[in-house]
């Protein structure tokens, strides 16, 4: 069953993180991301936040598995607090 990730922190260097989730995005498809969304509160301009449909949890851990510590690493986001939402719909 398919899954919408919502993927949330609050973010030093907005552009860096940015530039990172643009670099990342293709290989996030590759591994099945779909309708991929970076996305930046109106409220708090340092919160951003990715969102893409997986196929699975699953499926989405295994992207996070192999590019998690290279998109923090470039996105400048090593060591922040990460809170994740997985949406399954009703």
């Amino acid at each position: 069953m398919a899954v919408l990730v919502q993927m949330s922190v609050k973010v030093p260097d907005v552009d860096r993180f940015i530039a990172a989730a643009e670099k990342f995005g293709p290989m996030m498809d590759e591994m099945g991301a779909r309708d991929r969304r970076t996305l930046q509160s109106e409220g708090d301009p340092s919160l951003m936040s990715l969102i893409s449909e997986w196929d699975s949890h699953d499926a989405m851990h295994a992207a996070s598995e192999r590019y998690g510590d290279e998109m923090n690493a470039a996105a400048g986001t090593e060591g922040l607090q990460w809170d994740t939402f997985i949406w399954h719909q009703k």
